[in-house]
């Protein structure tokens, strides 16, 4: 058997694990003009942020309206999507055409008058067979219509 070199290939190794001990002391603030942190411990001249407590919840721009307040509070809503639904197949056991496109179904009420998309989802069992025109399919809807002695077109 064959030693295999790890030493270029950057592959981590347990035993090369060194614990993460930060050797750095700790800064005394307020000791002296020689330290760097004398006088005003870093803090500045007056002010919330120089005072004892004087700390700023987050989110908080000084006075001015956050920008959390300043954004609108509703979702988001597609414009389009008044314009597209689906339906399921079941529903379409109910109609008495063969070829069912867009105005079938506005015709039989099953979708809204102003729907210029509409997509197919299989939902529900066909117990007939039809023809779907001009609308989309979901891929299990058309193995279905098509189980069923329909076309998809």
């Amino acid at each position: 058997m064959q030693a295999f070199d790890r030493g270029n290939r950057g592959i981590m190794k347990l035993n090369e694990l060194n614990p993460n001990i930060k050797n750095k002391p700790t800064k005394r603030v307020g000791r002296g003009a020689g330290s760097g942190l004398g006088k005003t411990s870093g803090k500045g001249h007056k002010g919330q942020k120089a005072r004892s407590g004087g700390k700023v919840r987050p989110g908080f721009e000084g006075g001015q309206m956050p920008i959390q307040q300043r954004l609108p509070k509703f979702g988001f809503t597609s414009r389009s999507s008044k314009y597209k639904t689906h339906i399921k197949l079941g529903d379409l056991n109910n109609l008495s055409e063969e070829i069912i496109d867009l105005d079938v179904l506005k015709a039989n009420k099953l979708i809204s008058r102003i729907t210029k998309e509409v997509k197919v989802i299989n939902s529900g069992e066909l117990k007939k067979a039809i023809k779907i025109k001009g609308l989309k399919i979901s891929k299990t809807a058309s193995e279905e219509v098509k189980k069923s002695g329909g076309e998809v077109g």
